[in-house]
């Protein structure tokens, strides 16, 4: 596999080092067909959280980081058909890094055939919960005390119970016809699923959830840059996937 891009302030290619010591933030891109999907959302959501968090803008070039990730892509061999992922991090520094994050089986946003269990995780973030490298290593430490109770994926909540988000990505419960999430960042795979839902022809509700609502919940599933993950189970209560297959084929008519 061909190391990372990075690029410094001047847009100079530079080779990758991790630089494990400096934060970041982060954003999961979904390419189709060799066109990054909503990249400028994805910059925008960067340039906010960099502000607040670093107090200082950063000038993006949507056009120079297409460029950058249809070359990576090349680099890596990717197929040129079909759907594949990159995820873009913004460093401290200004620096920006693109990193291959695979290929997918299917063209596009889709419900994907797991069916993963879950387990509920309390694990609550200081400061907020934006897309930031404490939280992209949080959401890994969860894989790994979700896979030690036997299941595939981390339903995160808080100290009270509160609900948060499922392996990173944001989260879904479906009772009856309605579906609720909990208050969340905003994030470009929760402005997609929201459309999707309303596509549908769904009524979908913002309410704080809590570890009670998935024992009196039909369906839950998660939302990220691959697209819907139906769960299987969370905590032993099993789920069906009505719902999530419905909003799976509205995700098709856009893209």
């Amino acid at each position: 596999m061909t190391p990372a891009q990075c690029f410094d302030h001047n847009g100079r290619l530079q080779p990758f080092d991790g630089r494990p010591d400096e934060p970041y933030l982060y954003q999961w891109v979904h390419v189709l067909d060799g066109q990054p999907l909503r990249l400028d959302a994805h910059l925008h959501l960067l340039g906010t959280a960099y502000r607040a968090l670093f107090s200082r803008d950063f000038r993006f070039d949507t056009a120079g980081i297409a460029r950058r990730i249809g070359a990576m892509q090349r680099a890596n061999r990717y197929p040129l058909a079909g759907s594949s992922f990159v995820r873009l991090r913004l460093y401290a520094s200004g620096e920006t890094a693109l990193l291959p994050g695979g290929v997918s089986l299917y063209a596009g946003y889709a419900l994907r055939s797991l069916r993963p269990s879950a387990v509920t995780v309390c694990c609550e973030l200081p400061y907020d919960d934006r897309p930031t490298s404490l939280r992209e290593a949080a959401a890994q430490l969860n894989r790994r005390i979700a896979a030690a109770a036997g299941a595939q994926v981390a339903v995160r909540c808080d100290a009270a119970g509160r609900l948060l988000d499922a392996d990173d990505a944001p989260l879904f419960v479906v009772r009856g016809m309605t579906l609720l999430t909990p208050p969340a960042p905003e994030s470009v795979e929760r402005q997609i699923a929201r459309e999707a839902i309303a596509a549908a022809g769904l009524n979908l509700q913002e309410e704080p959830l809590t570890r009670e609502t998935l024992r009196r919940c039909d369906e839950l599933f998660c939302f990220d840059h691959r697209g819907v993950t139906a769960l299987g189970s969370c905590d032993g209560t099993p789920y069906m996937d009505l719902i999530a297959g419905r909003i799976a084929q509205a995700l098709a008519a856009p893209f």
